[in-house]
């Protein structure tokens, strides 16, 4: 596989780790002050290597955006990451040294499935996409940073999704779309494992984006839910655009706002109320979690600079969801698979601790692909025009539940 080939391949695939949501631009929020003291200490476990590794065969091959809920089987893993063509359909993994078996330059950009009955400590991959990109304009591209919830006898899909936007395709713009999965009484892990079940998306987009004027919304994008009183309340990344109605790289594009909105649905999806802005600015790839009485956002820090390099992972909390606390760094970059950056916090509450996975960033000195190919060659992201390599990974973490120690 050519050098070039590769470059092209990953100026399509930017948009698989988010990075659209990264500014250097920062809002203010007149509501940001700390009611009272609430916090916690992570520690990476294991502390120097992923649950989640990537790039070679069995693993997936460019993963990031966890999100991971629990039940009485285990943990559930849903990720983006490319799937390559293998025999007309699409697979989660690649093995270099075996191209012909999958090929790596058809691919797309969606979400896989995972399953853990050790806590994350080590998971079972599925091998197909759970969903497909759809048929409509505005999701015939990439889907990602998805997040589940479960309301009933069904399982809920929230993702972000590209397409096609005039009759040209519309990169790095997104709009939150949600699909559905009924479970049939049966568990999460016999629906997606056993019967390779698939997601079905609605035609429309649940969040759409605005290309009307320079708003908060111009881009709607990393969902995440929280189920109280039979609504669903979907927190989502907006992004504003000095140029709304043109693509997130067109030439005098720049992002004016970043920060964490908010939508209330009922149970058939239909919308009760909106937030006409942030509320809460400057969060970035977010998960918002509700327990002990308490909102909590696991956020991304906002960092100038290539591909998420030093981002970390902080924190914010509400006792009602308008004032918030200041951020709070719970996890830096270290010196092995996080190295470059991390991202994209989710949790499980567990009932004395509390277990967080990210998306980890490393980098290598060297070419993604050297010509001839190495046998043991691992799949990334050329870097530094080819001279460098980054790597995507899921880390783990866990912290004691406060009240629990």
């Amino acid at each position: 596989m050519s050098n070039w080939r590769v470059l092209v391949l990953f100026s399509f695939m930017l948009a698989a780790a988010g990075s659209t949501g990264c500014s250097e631009k920062k809002g203010t929020n007149p509501q940001k002050k700390d009611p009272v003291e609430h916090s916690f200490v992570f520690t990476k476990s294991p502390d120097n290597q992923p649950v989640v590794s990537s790039g070679k065969t069995g693993w997936p091959i460019f993963p990031s955006d966890p999100a991971v809920i629990k039940d009485s089987e285990g943990y559930h893993l849903f990720y983006t990451s490319i799937f390559c063509n293998a025999g007309g359909s699409y697979y989660y993994s690649w093995d270099a040294s075996n191209m012909a078996a999958c090929d790596i330059m058809n691919v797309i950009a969606t979400v896989g499935y995972a399953f853990s009955s050790d806590s994350g400590k080590t998971w079972e991959f599925r091998g197909s996409p759970v969903i497909l990109p759809g048929s409509e304009p505005w999701q015939q591209g990439d889907l990602e940073t998805p997040h589940v919830a479960i309301l009933g006898d069904s399982l809920y899909l929230f993702y972000s999704a590209t397409g096609v936007y005039r009759g040209q395709p519309f990169p790095h713009r997104y709009q939150v779309g949600v699909a559905t999965l009924d479970l049939n009484g049966k568990t999460i892990r016999q629906r997606l494992m056993t019967d390779l079940a698939t997601f079905t998306g609605r035609s429309e987009p649940l969040l759409p984006y605005n290309v009307s004027v320079t708003s908060y919304d111009n881009n709607t994008q990393e969902p995440s839910v929280v189920i109280r009183e039979g609504k669903l309340e979907v927190y989502y990344v907006g992004v504003g655009f000095a140029l709304p109605d043109q693509n997130a790289d067109a030439p005098g594009q720049s992002v004016v706002s970043v920060g964490l909105a908010k939508a209330v649905f009922q149970s058939d999806l239909q919308l009760a109320e909106k937030s006409n802005g942030y509320i809460l600015p400057d969060a970035n790839i977010t998960e918002v979690k509700y327990f002990d009485g308490v909102y909590h956002v696991f956020s991304t820090t906002l960092e100038s600079g290539e591909f998420h390099h030093n981002e970390k992972i902080n924190y914010f909390w509400s006792a009602d969801g308008v004032k918030w606390s200041e951020p709070e760094i719970l996890l830096q970059p270290g010196a092995t698979f996080d190295s470059w950056g991390m991202m994209a916090p989710t949790v499980v509450v567990e009932d004395s601790e509390i277990v967080l996975f990210y998306t980890g960033w490393s980098i290598e000195n060297h070419q993604c692909f050297p010509e001839p190919l190495p046998p043991d060659i691992r799949f990334g992201r050329p870097s530094n025009n080819d001279a460098e390599c980054i790597y995507g990974s899921v880390g783990r973490a866990v912290a004691p539940r406060p009240g629990t120690e």
